[in-house]
């Protein structure tokens, strides 16, 4: 332990900062934090950690635990400074420029409270897609860790990665992904869905288990984040980028599925349903 402020670095440039409860002690989120074993099954593919102030570690990013490729994305950097199951500051480089990652956790009822801050970026409109890159990210991240710590501990995790361009543009189409009549219109016999922040869902097929879940993250038209209960926990993340007549939304999406093991792992068709969904044709304007 050294002698460092435990609170979060206020920074004159912009600043992505988030913050989760967490059903698991802080020991238990530090770990899962700074064990490579831990870090590569909610995270990471792949980890390397020196565990002390001035220690290296490196990230490697993939389709997920133990699945990195070739072509994965690497972030590194060092420890700055540690105070063991309550603080953490990390440096690290987005696009060659220093900034400052930092974890605080604290205690809450019988969990915790997790908050992550990434700052240093600069405020000039250059910066502005890499810092909503990384803002999604951390919003998303949090609570990935959360579904691990609380449903699916010791599993492992992969991603499977769908795109997909569909007609009329991103209001209509993020309405596809959260409302009930949005919803029954291309992924289930009937849904209900709480539109909003935090709101629930569930998914009715013929023949097949109910899907429930809850919106995570909610930045309407742009960005959303979903957890996914079929037999196992797993998280859904989209993006939505419209294009510049708004006759068309181009679709990213992430499904990152957790199981005990790589062969129990089952892919939702997801091809097959924005293939369906691709098909709705936009309402007339003013109808």
């Amino acid at each position: 332990m050294i002698d460092e402020p435990r609170g979060l670095t206020l920074e004159p440039d912009r600043c992505s900062r988030h913050s989760v409860g967490i059903h698991a002690s802080p020991a238990e989120v530090y770990l899962a934090l700074t064990d490579p074993h831990e870090l590569s099954r909610w995270f990471v593919s792949e980890a390397s950690i020196d565990l002390r102030p001035g220690g290296s570690y490196r990230w490697v990013f993939g389709e997920g635990t133990g699945h990195a490729g070739s072509d994965a994305l690497v972030a590194s950097g060092e420890f700055v400074a540690l105070v063991p199951q309550e603080y953490m500051r990390l440096g690290t480089k987005v696009e060659e420029t220093d900034t400052t990652l930092e974890f605080r956790l604290d205690a809450w009822r019988d969990g915790t409270i997790l908050t992550v801050s990434h700052s240093g970026f600069p405020g000039e409109e250059a910066w502005d897609d890499a810092f909503r890159t990384v803002d999604q990210g951390w919003q998303s991240e949090v609570q990935v860790l959360k579904l691990y710590l609380e449903s699916a501990r010791g599993m492992i995790h992969r991603s499977r990665f769908h795109e997909a361009r569909l007609p009329g543009g991103a209001e209509p189409n993020f309405e596809r992904f959260t409302t009930s009549a949005g919803l029954s219109s291309w992924i289930a016999d009937r849904a209900v869905a709480e539109a909003s922040l935090g709101g629930e869902l569930r998914l009715e097929r013929e023949g097949r288990p109910p899907v429930k879940g809850r919106f995570v993250v909610w930045d309407p038209d742009r960005f959303l984040v979903l957890t996914w209960l079929e037999e196992r926990p797993s998280v859904v993340r989209l993006w939505l980028e419209e294009a510049e007549d708004g006759a068309s939304t181009d679709l990213s999406l992430e499904h990152r599925l957790c199981a005990p093991d790589a062969s129990s792992i089952v892919p939702f068709d997801w091809d097959a349903a924005l293939k369906k969904l691709a098909a709705i044709r936009p309402s007339p304007a003013g109808s």
